[in-house]
């Protein structure tokens, strides 16, 4: 895929922003607060329905009303299409080639890959290390979105429901402990699906995420999906998967929440054979994030996804900086941000974008 034309209406600092971009490598460069990110997080909008850095309310300019973002996206086939997204009262919506307005769950998103400096935290956060794989896998299935959403609101009524019969106290209300096991049947049954799924996108994360790190650092990085319900990756898994949530239904009610499901899922990281996050530097750890992301992209690659690098460089030396620009596969569009243009290696045919030259 590749984004033939941008435009952007009251979106977060631009007021009006129309953007062309080559298909290869695009370096938008700029002084800090020039709105460079904002370019990158309008393109995740179309990806993924959402921002980084704040809920929808957020993403509109500063006294307008609503906001807007408009891609002219080519696939490799030839074939194009106009992917929109409107943020109004709140909420956001989609549409293609001036449809119907819908929410962003039945569109056709806009592959991609973004990076940025936000994403050291896969280093120390579980919770982001999840969302990277819930990331990839919604955009390698529309089942995967659906799923995880009843699996989101299965988890809120069992969590009210296990404080509600912590209450309770003695004695038992079989009433309660009778819905209960009615939720632990679909807690158990999405947490299969949703455990067997993460762990084929993991698998593959984790084979590119170890050449990567290797091209980048010179150093050996592994990764390792650890899903708090292995079983679900055994033989007669759903089974087992509902035995283990069963016998932990009196500890569940004794401390009053979920003690077991994809919520809890995690996965490490290991440098030279040692936990990553005790050993590695702040350049190590920023290079495992990027790799992490390089490596989310080359399991995307069948779905031609666009790679987003915001502010990639800014703790890199210039040849980590080379090693990271020759290994962008061809044929893939890029955007990178940077402050100056010098950050940047030359590379032949990439675009120099000042972003002064855009509003």
């Amino acid at each position: 895929m590749e984004i033939e034309r941008l435009a952007l209406r009251n979106y977060r600092s631009w007021k009006g922003l129309l953007l062309e971009p080559s298909p290869g490598i695009n370096v938008i460069y700029g002084p800090n607060g020039s709105g460079k990110t904002n370019i990158a997080e309008a393109i995740c909008l179309l990806s993924t329905g959402a921002s980084r850095r704040g809920r929808l309310s957020l993403q509109v300019l500063h006294g307008a009303q609503e906001a807007d973002v408009k891609a002219r996206i080519a696939s490799k086939t030839g074939g194009k299409r106009l992917l929109e997204a409107a943020i109004k009262a709140s909420r956001l919506y989609v549409r293609e080639e001036g449809g119907k307005w819908g929410g962003f769950s039945a569109s056709r998103p806009l592959p991609s890959v973004s990076f940025d400096p936000s994403d050291l935290l896969l280093c120390s956060s579980a919770e982001r290390r999840r969302a990277l794989l819930d990331e990839a896998c919604f955009q390698l299935s529309g089942s995967y979105r659906s799923e995880r959403r009843a699996f989101l609101k299965v988890l809120s009524q069992k969590s009210s429901l296990l404080k509600k019969i912590r209450e309770e106290g003695e004695p038992k209300n079989k009433q309660l402990f009778s819905a209960l096991s009615a939720f632990n049947s679909q807690f158990a049954s999405l947490s299969f699906s949703l455990t067997q799924a993460r762990a084929e996108a993991a698998k593959e994360i984790a084979s590119s995420f170890s050449l990567y790190y290797l091209r980048f650092s010179g150093l050996e990085a592994e990764m390792s999906y650890a899903p708090s319900l292995p079983e679900a990756l055994e033989g007669g898994g759903l089974e087992k998967v509902q035995r283990h949530i069963d016998e932990r239904a009196e500890a569940e009610v004794a401390s009053g929440f979920p003690l077991l499901g994809p919520q809890r899922d995690d996965f490490s990281l290991s440098l030279e054979g040692f936990t990553l996050s005790e050993v590695a530097s702040g350049g190590q750890s920023w290079l495992a994030s990027l790799s992490l992301r390089m490596a989310q992209f080359a399991m995307l690659k069948p779905l031609g996804p666009v790679l987003i690098l915001d502010d990639v460089f800014a703790q890199l030396d210039p040849g980590k900086r080379g090693a990271i620009l020759s290994s962008l596969p061809p044929g893939t569009q890029v955007f990178i941000t940077a402050t100056s243009k010098g950050d940047v290696p030359v590379e032949e045919g990439w675009n120099g974008i000042p972003v002064e030259s855009l509003g």
